[in-house]
């Protein structure tokens, strides 16, 4: 019996969610469209670039088991192009060029299989959703240099290297545009992994049991035209979904989802002392809590507060939130001005880094939660790669990100910048570094979630390690 292995990011792997669709990667779904001569046994990890899958167990499983007339799926680029030295490799250059894309596809996966008669099979990315219908060069797969980063086209620099080896790609990065163009927002939403029961949860990058099935229906109908001795002739199934797997067949709820229950009877944390009057906690969308890894420090320090976050846990995203933070409790009806200066020690450069002063409508104590969250408002800067385009100061309110303006400067490891945040009978205002205060935008309430209380004060996501202080909170 022949083997297809598949090997990539989140995009074809295997989840144990707990969301209301939850994420199903298309190496799930390939062996829905092969018979009994071919297995296949998926790989994929999420998260993984790559050169960050070949530090796995799974990479040493694949050069471990690959042989002669195996097959092996290639499905990298998501995280290739994240601003990270550990996952990041150049979409620039060829294969003989040392830190690009096609080296990496090529050295650590095209020739270990074509060395002992394996053949590969290169895949470029699935795009993210569009929600509007416009695409941007994120979505394609696009990107603009970010510090010692270089952007560019990981999508074509895999079709390159295809061209150049003379192998199978299957430009899923143009078959999924094409589709998305061709259904919409309004139906490819039903493509996507939803966190909550809630549309506008909808994560636009990684697809649902539906969206797996029809990705890899894409790849298999490719497949079966390629006239690939000893797999081609083993597709199966592909008429029966023609012109596409059927929503109404395939899409599938989570019978076990439960929505989050909000409650402002919080208990203390049993990881973290409280520090300068405020409580320590880690919630939303993080890998892991506290009592799992030691990926978290929130501590209180001679005239501050220290707060770090490692290993790619939390993040700001479109969707949902993880966030460490220490946080004080105060009634709504309480006007408050809380500050404090930000000296960031460290921060890896990633779109979902953030750090600074937030105030919230709920709180929750070191809990996992990939569903969507309240509203908070945000005296930070997110979109750190866009350098003095970074965005200075942010809300989430109907649980979409809003702007607040630019940073106007880079900030690096080593700058110290003062934060604040105003409570007003209207709303807020929010000031980052020495700009004015901002309030368009920022002038509404906190109280969807929890009525009575907003929760403030300081927050750190994914891998950043700042320290607060000059610690000011007022009440007028």
């Amino acid at each position: 019996m022949s083997t297809l292995w598949v090997v990539g990011d989140s995009t074809l792997s295997s989840f144990d969610d707990k969301y209301y669709y939850p994420r199903y990667g298309y190496g799930t779904k390939l062996g829905c469209y092969l018979n009994s001569k071919v297995q296949v046994n998926n790989l994929a990890l999420s998260g993984r670039s790559s050169l960050s899958f070949t530090k796995e167990e799974n990479y040493k499983e694949l050069l471990a088991g690959i042989k002669a007339g195996d097959f092996l799926i290639i499905g990298f680029g998501h995280n290739d192009e994240k601003t990270e030295a550990g996952r990041y490799t150049s979409p620039i250059g060829g294969r003989d060029k040392k830190g690009t894309f096609a080296a990496s596809l090529y050295d650590n996966y095209i020739k270990p299989a074509l060395d002992v008669s394996c053949t590969p099979i290169l895949c470029t990315p699935i795009v993210r959703r569009t929600a509007t219908g416009e695409w941007t060069k994120q979505e394609l797969h696009i990107t603009d240099d970010a510090a010692q980063f270089k952007g560019g086209d990981y999508s074509q620099a895999v079709r390159d290297l295809a061209r150049d080896l003379g192998i199978v790609c299957v430009d899923m990065t143009e078959k999924t545009k094409a589709l998305y163009d061709k259904l919409g927002p309004e139906e490819t939403i039903y493509l996507h992994a939803w966190p909550s029961n809630k549309e506008v949860s909808v994560d636009n990058t990684h697809t649902n049991i539906w969206g797996g099935r029809v990705n890899a229906f894409l790849v298999m109908q490719e497949l079966e035209k390629a006239g690939i001795s000893g797999l081609s002739e083993n597709i199966v199934n592909i008429r029966a979904d023609e012109p596409l797997p059927d929503k109404n067949r395939y899409l599938e709820k989570n019978a076990s989802y439960k929505p989050v229950v909000f409650s402002d009877e919080l208990a203390d944390s049993k990881n973290f002392k409280d520090a300068y009057g405020f409580k320590g906690t880690v919630f939303g969308d993080v890998t892991t809590l506290p009592t799992e890894s030691d990926n978290y420090i929130l501590e209180e320090v001679p005239g501050g507060i220290h707060i770090v976050v490692k290993n790619n846990d939390g993040k700001i995203s479109t969707v949902t939130d993880g966030i460490a933070m220490y946080y004080k409790k105060i009634p709504v009806n309480v006007n408050f001005t809380l500050k404090a200066k930000m000296t960031i020690n460290d921060y890896f450069y990633n779109n979902q880094v953030s750090f600074g002063l937030m105030v919230r409508d709920d709180m929750y104590i070191d809990k996992k939660m990939p569903d969507v969250l309240g509203d908070y408002i945000a005296a930070a800067p997110l979109n750190l790669t866009y350098k003095d385009q970074a965005w200075s100061c942010f809300a989430r309110k109907n649980s979409e990100l809003m702007q607040g303006s630019v940073t106007g400067r880079e900030l690096k490891p080593g700058d110290t910048v003062e934060a604040c945040i105003k409570s007003n009978p209207d709303g807020y205002a929010v000031k980052l570094g020495d700009g004015e205060f901002l309030t368009g935008g920022f002038d509404f309430k906190l109280t969807a979630v929890d009525p009575k209380h907003v929760y403030a004060g300081f927050f750190v996501s994914r891998n950043a390690d700042v320290t607060f202080t000059d610690i000011e909170y007022t009440e007028n």
